[in-house]
């Protein structure tokens, strides 16, 4: 099973908990959160976000009078999560909309693979969660 498809089936669960006014069957949440959101519309699915070893789920209970509530379950995943970058030699036009390989001398290519399978340890990983830089190319 994917990440996604994990995903998928745990926030479909968590939502149909929510659906019937009971509370999420798995993950942690704040009580009160979920106590207040009652007191208004019927949930939504709001944005999933990843960290390398939890999954954050918001659900959002709208309110046209006051402020939306939003309700984050946290779940922790079956294995760690990693964030695959774009590796270093594929091309990125954003004006052509296109992504393509690129051509490298064998020792490179070599290097850059090495360099792309560190990128997946731990603690070099945990840092690419989240909003990165812009990439400039030259």
């Amino acid at each position: 099973m994917t990440l996604n498809e994990w995903a998928a089936q745990v926030r479909l669960a968590l939502f149909d908990d929510l659906k019937k006014g009971v509370q999420p069957s798995m993950g942690q949440f704040d009580a009160e959160v979920l106590k207040e959101g009652r007191t208004k519309s019927p949930p939504q699915v709001g944005s999933t976000r990843y960290e390398p070893r939890q999954v954050f789920f918001e659900f959002v209970f709208p309110d046209a009078k006051t402020s939306a509530t939003i309700l984050t379950v946290t779940v922790e995943p079956p294995e760690r999560i990693v964030f695959l970058p774009v590796p270093d030699w594929v091309i990125e036009n954003i004006w052509q909309g296109s992504i393509e390989g690129s051509a490298q001398f064998e020792s490179q290519a070599h290097a850059m693979v090495e360099r792309l399978a560190k990128s997946l340890e731990e603690p070099e990983n945990a840092r690419l969660f989240g909003p990165q830089p812009a990439k400039r190319r030259e």
